[in-house]
């Protein structure tokens, strides 16, 4: 399940919010600071740059790596512990048909899939395969969206400096009076000041955005096909509890042992 990650949009604005409020202090106003060709070399150049880097089916896939910056997965990993444990008491105690109802009522797709694999009674060689095989497709989704922007951002700083020096050239080939020229070394490094901007306020953010989601969301995956797993193998409850605890970090583990009162296991983990 998907929800909105408000703190993306939130420090895109900050971005230029600071910088905007910086560019006000000053005695020449926002005015001096947005040059087209600047914005064109800088922007249109280092993304000429990435058509040259990515395949044309890696470019169609950028509108949804921009969907996963603005969302995250709403997967709580100490609930699909319980939600496990859960499913392991009715399937030990009804079978697997117990739970054909519930499967079908869940709302994450890969958890669903996977179940259902187990309950049609596919070999669990091949269940493992199928999860791992989609699990694989999942990162590495994550893994190119991520790699766009952050070579995009490497791309930026380039062609700033390109356009600076192309700037410095067209002052210097026409040096005029001593105003001239502070207006042109002016308008000259606007372009480096765009590409920092872009690569540092935009596209490595987003980049490293994307990469912590999808790590966060592939831990989550592989969680699930431990459990799915250890279902199918009729493995106890205790056992499915204490495999699955190991994907939680030092902080949920203690939550989640203390929640219930058992501080022997908190102090354990």
């Amino acid at each position: 399940m998907k929800k909105q990650d408000i703190l993306t949009p939130i420090g895109l604005i900050l971005v230029f919010g600071v910088c905007i409020y910086g560019i006000s202090q000053g005695s020449t106003g926002l005015k001096t600071f947005i040059d087209p060709p600047s914005f064109a070399i800088t922007i249109g150049g280092s993304f000429a740059a990435v058509l040259v880097t990515f395949s044309l089916d890696d470019i169609k896939k950028v509108p949804k790596a921009l969907k996963i910056s603005i969302t995250s997965n709403n997967i709580y990993k100490m609930d699909l512990v319980d939600q496990f444990k859960e499913i392991s008491r009715i399937v030990r105690k009804d079978g697997l048909l117990a739970i054909e109802q519930d499967v079908s009522e869940m709302e994450d797709p890969f958890l669903k899939k996977g179940l259902e694999l187990v309950i049609d009674g596919i070999e669990p060689e091949n269940v493992k395969e199928i999860l791992e095989t989609e699990l694989s497709s999942k990162e590495a989704m994550y893994e190119q969206g991520s790699k766009f922007f952050k070579i995009w951002g490497s791309y930026a700083p380039a062609f700033g400096m390109i356009g600076t020096l192309i700037g410095l050239i067209q002052m210097l080939a026409d040096m005029g009076s001593p105003d001239d020229i502070a207006s042109g070394m002016s308008v000259a490094l606007i372009t480096t000041l765009y590409g920092a901007l872009f690569a540092n306020g935009i596209f490595n953010p987003i980049g490293y955005n994307i990469q912590g989601k999808g790590e966060k969301e592939v831990e989550a995956l592989e969680m699930m096909i431990c459990g799915i797993m250890s279902i199918q193998n009729g493995e106890s409850t205790r056992t499915i509890e204490e495999k699955l605890v190991t994907f939680l970090n030092e902080k949920e583990r203690k939550t989640y042992y203390t929640r219930d009162g058992n501080e022997e296991s908190a102090n354990a983990a």
